[in-house]
């Protein structure tokens, strides 16, 4: 209540107890596995989303039992190697590492006898109920880590539920609450601020996750895309009809992505989906909220990089450090906002897995603007 508080100290007391009513009604539905708005109106969607927390709880289950098997050996050796290659690399960056992939990683026969059963994970019925608990049957995602996941998933939840509410009309005051509501738990909330790069990048055990399994990375990114697609057209949709042919198109959108084509997923993001580049309108109009879904994401996968990272002895310290480093709300932040826009955008749109709404349909990596068919989109706002 102490930030419910704080908000009342700004705001005319009524209008803040509307929204007060509003935004924590979100939270409490969110934590109700059936009384979403999101599973009333678009059923299948909500199952969609509830399959992404499966195919990342299943993805890291199943890097951790390639990694024990003693027929891995080879495939943890070609891992290593490709990662020196990066490490070599002049030119590297984070997104040069999709240019080592073709979704053909070492470890290729694992992922192809495991990958078939992921996606059947994507089109099963999930109960909430179920699913939320899945993550603590991974040995070596420690405590903290858990819980941290946990929070950004209800976080989301609640964004997806305050757009979604009519009665919430002030929705920039309610997305406002949320985000406090969010960082009140120091330990187990990300920064608010986009963090730098260097902790995707230059930690000890950088790219292993899309290097050594870019099926499973690209099945848990296509996901991730889904999620953060639907924030923008939520927020972005001008009617309820509209909102409702943009849901259509968005999972249609989200199955050609999961289409096996000659023998491989050529549709599967190949970078890591992020609010600047998948959702504009979102990221312009809280970029707060933006960033803590970004760093969520990128956690992740540090997260899977440190249990892909062949040979090391305690995994759970490992993640448990990086979960730190992730919500230090002060330390290694992107110097400034420019930088971090280049950062995400540098791997493309397309390799990130589109635009929400669609209509781009080959990569846009080094087009000038006059190559490109797509109007230039210019994301503008004043500095904070």
């Amino acid at each position: 209540m102490k930030s419910f508080a704080r908000l009342a100290l700004l705001r005319p007391l009524y209008r803040v107890v509307v929204l007060g009513i509003g935004a924590f009604a979100c939270i409490a539905t969110a934590a109700a596995s059936d009384a979403t708005l999101l599973a009333t109106k678009y059923p299948e969607l909500q199952q969609l989303l509830l399959a992404h927390d499966v195919l990342q709880a299943r993805a890291y289950e199943e890097i951790v039992l390639t990694n024990e098997s003693p027929s891995a050996a080879i495939g943890q050796r070609m891992l290593l190697d490709k990662l020196a290659e990066l490490e070599e690399s002049k030119s590297s960056h984070y997104h040069t590492a999709g240019n080592h992939l073709a979704l053909l990683g070492p470890h290729r026969v694992f992922e192809s006898r495991v990958t078939p059963g992921l996606l059947g994970v994507v089109y099963e019925e999930h109960d909430a109920d179920k699913v939320r608990p899945l993550l603590a049957e991974i040995g070596n995602l420690p405590t903290v880590a858990l819980q941290t996941l946990q929070r950004g998933r209800e976080f989301v939840e609640q964004l997806i539920e305050i757009h979604l509410n009519p009665e919430i009309v002030d929705k920039k005051s309610a997305v406002a609450a949320a985000v406090q509501s969010y960082l009140s738990d120091d330990a187990h909330s990300v920064a608010s601020r986009p963090k730098s790069d260097n902790l995707l990048s230059k930690h000890a055990y950088a790219y292993a996750y899309p290097v050594g399994f870019p099926q499973f990375s690209g099945l848990t990114w296509a996901s991730q895309w889904l999620k953060i697609a639907l924030l923008e057209i939520v927020i972005s949709a001008p009617k309820a009809e509209q909102l409702d042919a943009d849901v259509e198109r968005l999972i249609a959108l989200y199955n050609e992505k999961l289409i096996r084509q000659h023998s491989g997923f050529v549709q599967l993001p190949a970078d890591i989906p992020t609010s600047p580049v998948i959702a504009p309108t979102f990221y312009e109009l809280y970029p707060d909220a933006a960033y803590i879904l970004d760093n969520l994401e990128a956690l992740k996968v540090v997260i899977g990089d440190v249990l892909a990272y062949p040979g090391i002895e305690n995994r759970a310290q490992g993640i448990a450090d990086t979960v730190a480093l992730y919500t230090d709300k002060s330390a290694n932040l992107a110097p400034d906002e420019m930088k971090y826009l280049l950062f995400v955008l540098r791997g493309g749109i397309y390799n990130a897995g589109g635009p929400a709404r669609g209509g781009l349909t080959w990569p846009d990596r080094n087009w000038s603007r006059e190559q490109s068919e797509n109007p230039h989109v210019s994301i503008s706002r004043e500095a904070k």
